[in-house]
């Protein structure tokens, strides 16, 4: 091959990489719940759109496919290019640099942007040739997934890998500055990839800080102290803060104690608490939350490495 040809078909293979960028960043930006929104409105391309978004992991990882077909392909073509020119050592030498900082560029930040900053428009117009261009690459595509989950350690994704933390993070910041969620609700939306960051000693009440009651104290001593420290749960200890024998709550002791003052004089804290719940103070903040809705539990003590108090965590906290 020699000529311009080899030149003009790799610049055309770039656009069209470029193209499968834009489209692969606005079908992993568009919601369901619009593309929804967009069929009932009856827009063209919104039903092939649909079919889309409903299988999403497989449809992005063909985009995927595609591009880096287009720049490989690019690739050989450049270096056929300049081989008629160069010795082959610096026609592969060239041609790799050139192609990293165009498939950086032209295929990769440029078109991305673009297919986020137009994910309606892009997607909608790519949905139909998206679908017929899967049925005809399916067998491919499916392969392709398959080799690449066996060599994977794990189980590997039926459909492929298709989205990153950092990706749907992404996301989250594009809607918060196209004005479809609130800055509270991009707040709230990150703070649940947080939460498996994070360990609970991240946001315990250290045990310095910590308000407590021996177990020997009586139930109206207990009351005031709830009410003077304006909590409702408070750890129960028995010789320092290190035995901790229990938690009483605040509704336990006015539920014992309401009808009789006597009662709240007699009573002892020790009779009145609940089982203690002891955690790891590295507990991931997501576990610590699934476990204490799954057991209806409202606070848990943290202990150290070394078995000593460190804290306490509250479902409030977390």
């Amino acid at each position: 091959m020699s000529g311009l040809a080899p030149l003009a078909g790799a610049i055309a293979l770039i656009v069209l990489g470029g193209l499968f960028s834009a489209i692969d960043a606005a079908i992993s930006t568009v919601s369901l719940a619009r593309v929804e929104e967009l069929v009932r409105e009856e827009r063209p391309g919104a039903v092939q759109l649909a079919r889309v978004v409903a299988e999403r992991p497989r449809y992005i990882n063909l985009v995927v496919l595609l591009r880096i077909a287009c720049e490989a392909a690019a690739t050989v073509l450049v270096v056929a290019y300049l081989h008629d020119r160069y010795s082959l050592k610096w026609a592969l030498f060239s041609a790799a640099a050139i192609m990293t900082v165009v498939s950086f560029v032209a295929v990769g930040v440029g078109p991305r942007t673009v297919g986020r900053q137009n994910a309606y428009s892009i997607a909608l117009m790519s949905a139909f040739g998206l679908r017929a261009i899967s049925v005809l690459l399916a067998p491919i595509s499916r392969l392709l997934i398959l080799l690449g989950n066996a060599l994977t350690p794990g189980r590997g994704f039926r459909n492929g890998p298709f989205a990153s933390e950092i990706e749907l993070r992404e996301v989250v910041d594009l809607a918060q500055q196209r004005g479809v969620v609130a800055d509270e609700e991009r707040k709230m939306i990150q703070s649940v990839f947080e939460l498996g960051d994070t360990p609970a000693r991240e946001v315990m009440v250290p045990r310095t800080e910590m308000v407590w009651i021996e177990s020997d104290k009586s139930a109206a001593q207990a009351t005031s102290l709830a009410v003077r420290s304006g909590h409702s749960r408070i750890p129960v200890i028995g010789e320092n803060v290190d035995d901790v024998l229990g938690v009483v709550y605040l509704k336990d002791l006015v539920r014992r104690t309401y009808y009789s003052a006597s009662a709240a004089r007699d009573i002892l804290v020790a009779e009145v608490m609940r089982p203690a719940v002891f955690i790891p103070d590295s507990k991931p903040l997501d576990d610590l939350l699934k476990e204490m809705q799954r057991d209806r539990n409202h606070m848990a003590l943290l202990v150290d490495e070394y078995g000593a108090t460190a804290g306490l965590v509250t479902i409030e906290d977390v």
